[in-house]
C-alpha cells in the first residue's frame, strides 16, 4: 500500500515539473504613430461652449467698437463706397528698363556643333585567342612565370573574418552654400577614409564603400562598419567591389589581390593562388556567371569558380592597366585601358578601338551604355566620347562637359547621364544639356571617382578626399541671392500667362525670370520698394501687387499704376488680392477690412459693415461663388450675395486666426489656421489636423493641393504632405497620411512665409521661406510606399561585444548556438546559461529615402509581450532575464509610415542545474523518500506507543478491577449503612413528629411552657446528629458519581483504537479523584 501511494505522489511531482502554460499570442497588428484626426458637426444653431481642440471655453468675438460679432448666421453686408470724384487720380509712372541680375538658376550649358568621327573600320585590328598569339610570356612580381590563354585550377586560401564593431555614425551634413539636396559623409561623421575609390550596394541595402587605405566600409545609415587587414581583408585599398549572384562580396585591391566575403570568412585570391597581379582596379560579373577580373599589369582573367583563365597580349589583349569592364546588351565585353583605348570581346575575338579608329583619346577610365544602346567612353584627357556603333561623338570642355578628364560614367533612373570628372565635379547630360555640380553646388570634392545609385534613386558619389556625397535629384532646389535673387526672402509668387514667374521679394520689389533671365523691378524702375506680399494677374492680363505701405500697384508691361488710401484704397497695407468671377478685385488690408474695387470705384467693408475682423490675410471665392475672408481673429467670413455669415470657433473652428484658405477639386474647404492647424470643412462636418495628428507645426502659413490631389502645408517649422485617397477623403472614416519634410529632407529653412506658394504648368511648386525660394519638381518627386527593411545587427551577451565567428575560451562565455547569421553577428539557435541573462540586441532598418524618419518598436515574447513605444533608439536592453524561452520582435516604419514585417530572434535561457526539470523531479523523488521514511518512522514509534500502551492499560486495567472490586464493596457497605441511617432517620423523624403533637397538647395547658423548653432542647440534640449524617452524605454522593464514570471508562477501554484518548482521560479522573480520603471516609461513614 505504501509503495502504491509512493508511485501515486511521483506521479503527480513529475506531471507537475514537466508542465508549462502556454501564452495567448498576440496580435503583431501596430496602430499608426498618430491618432485619427477629430471630426465634429459644423454646429451653426447653438454653437460650441468649449474649443474641441484647446479644451478652452470659447469667449466672444468683439468689433472695434466693443460689440459682439453674430456668428453662424447671415448679418447684411452693408459696404461702404467711395465716389471716384472724391479720391485722386491714381499715380501712373512709365515702366523703366528693369536690371538684369547675372544668376545660377537652373544653369544648362548646350552643346555646341560637338565633333562626329566615323568608325574607321579598316584599322581595326581583331585578335583570336589560340589562333593568333605573340611571344609575351607573363610573369608575376614573385618571378613566376604564369600559364595564359589555357583554364587553370585555382582555390582560394580561407581566412578569417574578425567582426569589427559596428560604429555610430553621424548624419550627413549639407553645406552652408548648397542650393540641392546634396550631403556628405566624410571622416568627421564617422567614414575610415575621405578616399572613396568604389561603392556598391548590397542584396540587404547596405551599401559598400571601398577606400583608398582604409579598407572597405559597410553603411547602413546608422552604422560604420569597418573592414581592414586587420579584419581579415587582403589589402586596404580597395579599387572595385561587386556582389555575385550568390550573394558573396568581392573586393579588388591594391596589392592584396581579391579577397571574398561570403558573410563568414574572407577567401583570398592573390598571385600565390594564381591570380596573374595583385593589383586589381576593375571587376564584372558577366551574364554566365563567370567573374572578370582587370589588372594592372597582368591583363584580365576570367575565373568561372573552379579554373582561371588569364587573357594577356600573348591572347590578343593587353598588358596595360584595366579600369574598367562592362557587358553591353548583346552580351560583348568591353575593356577600357590605360593607353590602348577600348578592346571589345564577343566572345571569340578581342577587337582593339583606339584613336586611329576614332575614339579621340586611348586612355579609358569609365564605360557605360545608355538606354538607347550607345556606348560611353570617359577618357583621361579627351573628355567623353559617345559611340552608337558607327560614329564616335566627342564632348569635352569646348561642349560644356565640367573637365576632359570623366573617371566615371552613369545613367540614372531618369535616364540623365552623369560623369565624374578629376577636377571638375560632376557634369549632368539630359541628352541635350550640361548641368554641373561642383563644390560650389554642394559637391564635397571636385574629383569624383565612382558614382552609384541606390535602390531609392539617391545618387552616391565616391571623391578623392571629401569622401562620399549623397545627391537627391528628386528632393528640394533652393535659390538665394547666390543664385541671383534680390532677396532671399519671397513673400509672394505667381505665374502669368507667358508662364513667366514673378517673385516678390521682403525687401522690395519685384523680380521676374523669363527665359533664363533674372530682372529685377524696384523704386528706380517706376515699382516700389515696399515688400509685396501678394501677387495677382487679372482677366485682362495685367498685374496687381499687394504691398505694406505702398498700397497696390498695377503693371501692364508699359507703365505702373499705383493705388494708395489717397487714391480709394481703405489701407496702404494690402495682404492678398482676389479677382471674383464677375472681374472685381478684392483686396484684403491689414487693419481696414476688405476693399472691392469694380474697376472704377472703391467699396469698403469693416467690422463696422458686418465684417467679423478688420485684418484680412487671404481670401478665396469658391465654386458656388461665395467669398471667403480669412481674418486675424474674426474667424472665417463668408460673403453671399448681400450677407456675411461669420464662422469661428463656436461653429467648431480650432482657431479664429485663419491665415490661408483652399478648396480643393472635391469642393472641401480648408482652413490654416495660426495655433490651430488645419481644419478641413466637408459638407456639415469640420475635421482637425494639429501636431497632435502628425503635422509638424500648428501654425499653417499656406495652403496647395497638387495635380495628384495631395494638400501640401508649409507651417512655421517645416513641410507637411497630406496624402489624400480620393474615396476616403469622401467617406465618413477619413484618415489621411500625414509626411513631414525638414532640413534633413532637403529643406534649407523650415520657417515658410505666409501664402507665398506656386503650382506652375511645368507641375512645380514653389515656396517662399526666410532662408531662400525653395522648388520642388513634382515629375520627379515620389512619395516613398514601402516600408524599411529590418534586420538585426548584433547580440550582446553581460555588456560585452562578442565575434561569436571567432570565439575563444577566454572571453568567460558559456554558450550553445549553432551558426552564426551571414553578414552580421548574432548566433543562431543560441542557448545561454541562467548567470548570463543580460542581453542588449542591436538592430537597423534600410529605407535610403529618408533613414532619419525610421523609427523603431520592440517586445520580448515570453518577458513582455507589449511593444515598446516608437523610437529611434537602435538597441534594446534587457537584464536581469528569467531562464525561459524567449523570441525578441523588433519592426521598423519609416518615411512612408508603414510599418514592416517584424524580425523575430528566438532564444533559451537554460535554468540552474537546481532548477532543471530533472533536479525537480530529484526534489521530488528525495521529498516521497523522506515523506516515506517519516511515515515508516512514525508508524515504528506509533507501534512501539500502542504495545507500551497496551500493557500499561493491561496494568491499568488490573489495577482498576482490584479498585473496582473494593470499591464495589465498600459501595455495598456503604449503602447498606446509608439504607441503615435513611431508617435512623425516619424513626427519629417520627419520634419528633410525635413529640410535636405531644408538644402541641401540651401547649394548651398552663404547664407546657416548660415543657416547651424541654422539648425544643431535645429536637435540637435530635437534630446535630441528622444533619451531620446530610453533610457526609452529599460529598460521598459526589465522590460515588465520579466512581461510576471512572467504572464506565474502564469499559471503553475495550476499545484499541481509543487507547490514548481513554488513558488520557482515566489520568485525568485519577487526577480528580482523592481515593485515600474516599475510602477513609466510606470506613468512617460505616
Amino acid at each position: 500500500m505504501i509503495l502504491k501511494n509512493a508511485f501515486t505522489y511521483l506521479s503527480i511531482i513529475l506531471l507537475l515539473v514537466s508542465c508549462h502554460g502556454d501564452k495567448q499570442s498576440i496580435g503583431d497588428e501596430m496602430p499608426a504613430l498618430y491618432p485619427a484626426p477629430q471630426t465634429l458637426a459644423f454646429n451653426i444653431q447653438e454653437g460650441y461652449l468649449i474649443n474641441p481642440v484647446t479644451g478652452k471655453i470659447i469667449q466672444p468675438i468683439l468689433n472695434s467698437m466693443g460689440e459682439p460679432i453674430r456668428t453662424g448666421v447671415p448679418v447684411p453686408a452693408e459696404g461702404k463706397t467711395i465716389h471716384p470724384d472724391s479720391v485722386a487720380l491714381p499715380k501712373i509712372i512709365r515702366a523703366g528698363e528693369p536690371k538684369v541680375v547675372p544668376h545660377n538658376l537652373d544653369v544648362f550649358i548646350s552643346p555646341v556643333n560637338p565633333n562626329i568621327v566615323p568608325l574607321n573600320i579598316e584599322s581595326q585590328n581583331t585578335f583570336t585567342p589560340g589562333a593568333d598569339s605573340s611571344s609575351f610570356v607573363l610573369v608575376n612580381s614573385i618571378g613566376d612565370t604564369v600559364p595564359t590563354g589555357v583554364p587553370l585550377a585555382i582555390t582560394g586560401r580561407v581566412g578569417p573574418c574578425f567582426q569589427p564593431q559596428a560604429l555610430k555614425a553621424l548624419p550627413p551634413r549639407m553645406k552652408d552654400i548648397t542650393s540641392i539636396h546634396m550631403q556628405y559623409l566624410d571622416v568627421a561623421q564617422g567614414m575610415n577614409s575621405s578616399h572613396v575609390l568604389s561603392i556598391m550596394e548590397d542584396g540587404h541595402g547596405h551599401l559598400w564603400f571601398g577606400t583608398g587605405g582604409g579598407g572597405v566600409t559597410m553603411y547602413n545609415g546608422i552604422t560604420f562598419t569597418h573592414f581592414t587587414e586587420k579584419e581579415g581583408l587582403g589589402n586596404n585599398i580597395v579599387w572595385s567591389i561587386l556582389e555575385d549572384r550568390h550573394g558573396n562580396l568581392w573586393f579588388g585591391t591594391y596589392g592584396g589581390g581579391v579577397s571574398m566575403y561570403d558573410g563568414k570568412y574572407f577567401t583570398h585570391f592573390t598571385e600565390k593562388e594564381g591570380l596573374s597581379d595583385n593589383h586589381v582596379r576593375s571587376m564584372m560579373e558577366d551574364s554566365q556567371g563567370n567573374l572578370w577580373i582587370g589588372t594592372w599589369k597582368g591583363g584580365v582573367s576570367r575565373f568561372n569558380g573552379e579554373t582561371i583563365t588569364h587573357f594577356t597580349e600573348r591572347e590578343g589583349f593587353s598588358n596595360d592597366p584595366v579600369n574598367s569592364i562592362f557587358e553591353d546588351s548583346q552580351g560583348n565585353l568591353w575593356f577600357g585601358i590605360d593607353g590602348r583605348g577600348v578592346i571589345m570581346f564577343d566572345g571569340f575575338s578581342f577587337t582593339h578601338i583606339t584613336e586611329k579608329e576614332g575614339l579621340g583619346n586611348n586612355y579609358v577610365r569609365s564605360i557605360m551604355e545608355d538606354s538607347h544602346g550607345n556606348l560611353w567612353f570617359g577618357t583621361g584627357g579627351g573628355g567623353v566620347i559617345k559611340y552608337n556603333k558607327e560614329t564616335f561623338t566627342h564632348f569635352t570642355e569646348k561642349e560644356g562637359l565640367s573637365n576632359n578628364s570623366v573617371r566615371s560614367i552613369l545613367e540614372d533612373s531618369h535616364g540623365n547621364l552623369w560623369f565624374g570628372t578629376e577636377g571638375g565635379g560632376l557634369s549632368m547630360y539630359n541628352g541635350e544639356s550640361f548641368r554641373h555640380f561642383t563644390e560650389k553646388e554642394g559637391l564635397s570634392n571636385n574629383f569624383v571617382n565612382s558614382i552609384f545609385e541606390d535602390s531609392h534613386g539617391n545618387l552616391w558619389f565616391g571623391t578623392e578626399y571629401g569622401g562620399v556625397s549623397i545627391y537627391n535629384a528628386e528632393s528640394f532646389i533652393h535659390f538665394t541671392e547666390n543664385e541671383g535673387l534680390n532677396d532671399n526672402r519671397i513673400r509672394s509668387i505667381l505665374e502669368d500667362r507667358q508662364g513667366d514667374l514673378w517673385f516678390g521679394t521682403w525687401n522690395g520689389g519685384v523680380s521676374r525670370y523669363h527665359g533664363g533671365i533674372i530682372t529685377h523691378f524696384s523704386e528706380e524702375e517706376g515699382f516700389c520698394n515696399d515688400p509685396v506680399n501678394s501677387i495677382l494677374e487679372d482677366s485682362h492680363g495685367n498685374l496687381w501687387f499687394g504691398t505694406t505701405g505702398g498700397g497696390v500697384i498695377m503693371y501692364n508691361s508699359l507703365t505702373f499704376t499705383h493705388f494708395t488710401r489717397k487714391e480709394g484704397l481703405s489701407n496702404n497695407n494690402v495682404r492678398s488680392i482676389l479677382e471674383d468671377s464677375h472681374g472685381n478685385l478684392w483686396f484684403g488690408n491689414w487693419g481696414a477690412g476688405v476693399t472691392m474695387y469694380d474697376g472704377d470705384t472703391f467699396t469698403h467693408f469693416t467690422d463696422r459693415d458686418a465684417l467679423s475682423n478688420n485684418y484680412v490675410r487671404s481670401i478665396l471665392e469658391d465654386r458656388q461663388g461665395n467669398l471667403w475672408f480669412g481674418t486675424y481673429g474674426g474667424g472665417v467670413s463668408m460673403l453671399n450675395d448681400e450677407t456675411f455669415t461669420h464662422f469661428t470657433e463656436k461653429e467648431g473652428l480650432s482657431n479664429n486666426v485663419v491665415l490661408s484658405i483652399l478648396e480643393d477639386r472635391h469642393g472641401n474647404l480648408w482652413f490654416g489656421t495660426y495655433g490651430g492647424g488645419v481644419n478641413l470643412l466637408k459638407g456639415e462636418t469640420i475635421t482637425h489636423f494639429t501636431e497632435k495628428e502628425g503635422l509638424s507645426n500648428n501654425i499653417v502659413q499656406s495652403l496647395l493641393e497638387d495635380n495628384n490631389g495631395n494638400i501640401w502645408i508649409s507651417t512655421e517649422r517645416g513641410l507637411n504632405l497630406m496624402v489624400l485617397d480620393p474615396e476616403s477623403i469622401q467617406g465618413e472614416a477619413f484618415f489621411p497620411v500625414i509626411l513631414n519634410y525638414s532640413l534633413l529632407d532637403g529643406l534649407k529653412g523650415l520657417d515658410f512665409i505666409l501664402n507665398s506658394v506656386l503650382l506652375d504648368r511645368n507641375n512645380r511648386i514653389w515656396w517662399g521661406s526666410s532662408k531662400s525660394l525653395t522648388m520642388l519638381d513634382m515629375n520627379r518627386f515620389k512619395i516613398p510606399v514601402d516600408p524599411p527593411e529590418i534586420q538585426l545587427d548584433n547580440v550582446e551577451i553581460n555588456d560585452q561585444f562578442t565575434d561569436y565567428k571567432n570565439m575563444n575560451d577566454s572571453e568567460g562565455l558559456d554558450i550553445g548556438f549553432n551558426s552564426v547569421a551571414k553578414f552580421y553577428n548574432y548566433p543562431l539557435n543560441l542557448e545561454l546559461p541562467y548567470k548570463d541573462n543580460h542581453l542588449t540586441f542591436y538592430f537597423s532598418a534600410i529605407d535610403w529615402s529618408a533613414p532619419h524618419k525610421i523609427k523603431y518598436s520592440f517586445r520580448m515574447e515570453g518577458f513582455n509581450d507589449n511593444w515598446s513605444l516608437p523610437s529611434v533608439e537602435t538597441m534594446a536592453d534587457y537584464r536581469k532575464l528569467p531562464h525561459g524561452n524567449y523570441t525578441f520582435k523588433v519592426r521598423a516604419i519609416g518615411g512612408a509610415l508603414k510599418w514592416s514585417e517584424p524580425f523575430e530572434y528566438s532564444f533559451t535561457i537554460n535554468p540552474p542545474w537546481w532548477n532543471t526539470w530533472w533536479a525537480k523531479g530529484a526534489y521530488g523523488m528525495a521529498s516521497l523518500l523522506i515523506v516515506l521514511g517519516v511515515v515508516r518512522w512514525r508508524t515504528s514509534q506509533l507501534m512501539r506507543q500502542r504495545r507500551k500502551l497496551k500493557a500499561e492499560v493491561a496494568q491499568a486495567t488490573l489495577q482498576i478491577r482490584e479498585q473496582k472490586e473494593e470499591i464495589e464493596t465498600q459501595r455495598d457497605e456503604v449503602l447498606a449503612s446509608n439504607e441503615a441511617l435513611e431508617d435512623q432517620k425516619k424513626e427519629l423523624e417520627l419520634i419528633v413528629e410525635n413529640l410535636k403533637m405531644t408538644q402541641s397538647q401540651l401547649i394548651q395547658s398552663e404547664k407546657m411552657a416548660s415543657v416547651g423548653v424541654l422539648t425544643a432542647g431535645i429536637a435540637h440534640e435530635l437534630n446535630n446528629p441528622i444533619n451531620f449524617v446530610h453533610g457526609n452524605v452529599n460529598p460521598l454522593k459526589r465522590d460515588l458519581g465520579e466512581l461510576f464514570s471512572l467504572m464506565e471508562k474502564y469499559d471503553e477501554t475495550l476499545e484499541a483504537n481509543k487507547l490514548e484518548k481513554v488513558i488520557s482521560e482515566i489520568d485525568h479522573l485519577k487526577d480528580k479523584m482523592d481515593f485515600y480520603f474516599l475510602s477513609k471516609e466510606i470506613i468512617s461513614l460505616l
